[in-house]
This record gives C-alpha cells, structure tokens and sequence, in this order.
C-alpha cells in the first residue's frame, strides 16, 4: 500500500511540473501577444532578448564548438529561429529528465526503492541524453538526403524554364505555382525564397537565407551563381548544367556506396548464419567418426 501511495505521488509530482510548463508556456504567448498589440514587440533575432522565464541557467547553455555543431545539425534538419539552439537543449534536458524518471519507476516496481539501482538510473539518463542528438542527427541526415535527391529534378526544371526564356524570378515563381510535385521540399524552401523578396527583402539577402534553408553541400555555391546571374549578367544555363551533372554523379556515387554496403552486410550474413550450419554439415562426419574410432580404441 505504501508503495502504491508512493507511486501516486511521483506520478501527480510529474502531472503538477507538466501542468505547470503548460501554464508557463500560456503566459509567454500571452505576453507576446500583448506586447505586439502594444507595438513593442521584442526583436525575434537577438537571443539576449528572450523572455527571462525562458532562459536556461548558464551551467546547461550550449557553447563553443558544441553549440555549432548543434545549431548546424538543427539547420540541416529544417528547424529555424534565434532559439532554437536553447530549446533543443531544453527538450534534451527534459528526455534526460524523463530518461532517469523512467528508470526510477522501474527501480520501484522491480528491486523495492526509486534509487534501489542508482547506476541503472545514470545509465538511462545518459542514453537519453546521447539519444538526443543521435536523433537530432539521423533528422538531419534524411532531410539532407532527400534534397540531395530532389536537386538534380529542380535544376532540371530551372534550365527547361531559362533556356525557353523565363527570368529566375518568374521561373521560381512557377516552380511554387506548377511544379510542387517534382521537387516538394525544395518547392517549399523557394516558396520562403519567394516571400521573403515579397517582403521587400533584397535578392542577396534572401538567397543567402535560402542557401542557409537548403544547407546542402553546393546550395550556397549555387546561390552565388543566382546573384551573378542577376547583377553580373552571367549565363546562368551553362552551369546550371554543370550542377545538374554534379548532382547526378552524387548520386549514382552513393547508389554504387549503398549497393557496395549490401553486399558486406551480405557476407557478415553469410558468415553468421550460414557458415557454421556448413562447418556443422561438412566437419560433423569426421568428428563422429574420430570420437567412434578413439572409442574403439579405449575398449
């Protein structure tokens, strides 16, 4: 009894933090929104500018090195805004958090006491931690995946529209307006491109800021040939074509990469599963037949 009161009481502790990061996240929108009403908005890109309630304790912020790696693989994974980098580390604490609350639930259930295994509780807040950005890692890596994928498909359509005498505004335009099933995700990163030239931003900025979406290697490359397309006068067809071949030979590279680890995991197969059933099959008769033999001998 005691113990289930106990478990009672873990578990409205959990419900009471959870209710009140709720109320906590109510009261920040209510507080932006009042301060846009007011028409004193805080600036969204200064991160020192961020709601005190929100700040993480300096001991847990990301620096240095750590912080852009993680800030790249967030980018490279498509999430956006000057917290990001402070919300990852959040929701890693809390996994964290949960991780360790996991483990001491079942500490209680199984061996008596929430610390009953200490280390067992360690070891499952630090694989949530590792979790975290392993996951945050695999996100980034199928996203960058997929427009790899999709980029030779664009270039394609961008060279058809130049070639026949489209402007690149207009062949980003149609691209949004006729073509979001060849290149969906792309189509999305150029209808951003697209709002924000909408917005008065300026072309250099804006395919900085696109080239910054995509995150792939070659898309800040090819932003440089967009601008010089448009204030230099360079032809842009001849190496959108260049690009077009670039991506193409990326991609059969890492067919061949994919087909060649295949055929490892094929041998590693063998070698575990149907090599011993072939020692067994050819080397089981002459054991057989020597242990018969010393046998015989013995008698």
């Amino acid at each position: 009894m005691a113990g289930l009161l106990s478990l009672l009481c873990f578990a409205l502790a959990l419900g009471g933090l959870a209710f009140a990061g709720g109320g906590l996240r109510v009261l920040l929108a209510a507080r932006r929104l009042n301060e846009r009403l007011a028409g004193r908005a805080l600036p969204a890109a200064r991160a020192e500018d961020m709601p005190s309630l929100l700040r993480l304790p300096s001991f847990f912020v990301a620096r240095g090195r750590d912080r852009e790696e993680i800030e790249a693989k967030l980018r490279l994974a498509g999430f956006e805004g000057a917290q990001i980098v402070d919300r990852f580390v959040l929701l890693r604490l809390g996994a964290t958090a949960a991780g360790a609350g996991a483990m001491m639930i079942a500490s209680r259930l199984f061996w008596g006491g929430f610390l009953a295994r200490p280390l067992a509780v360690l070891i499952g807040a630090g694989l949530m931690f590792i979790a975290a950005k392993q996951a945050l890692q695999l996100m980034a890596n199928h996203r960058a995946r997929a427009l790899t994928s999709e980029f030779p498909f664009l270039i394609d359509l961008m060279l058809m529209m130049l070639e026949s005498g489209v402007s690149l505004d207009q062949c980003f335009r149609s691209i949004i307006k006729d073509e979001s099933a060849a290149a969906p995700r792309h189509v999305k990163l150029i209808a951003m491109l697209v709002d924000d030239l909408d917005r008065g931003m300026s072309y250099e900025v804006a395919l900085d800021r696109w080239a910054a979406r995509v995150g792939i290697a070659g898309a800040r490359e090819l932003a440089v040939l967009f601008r010089q397309g448009l204030f230099q006068g360079v032809q842009l067809t001849p190496a959108l074509r260049e690009f077009a071949d670039e991506f193409t030979q990326r991609r059969i590279a890492r067919a061949r990469e994919a087909a060649g680890q295949i055929a490892v995991r094929m041998v590693v197969l063998m070698l575990l599963f149907f090599m011993p059933a072939l020692f067994i099959v050819l080397g089981g008769p002459p054991v057989v037949t020597l242990f018969d033999t010393l046998k015989g001998m013995r008698q």
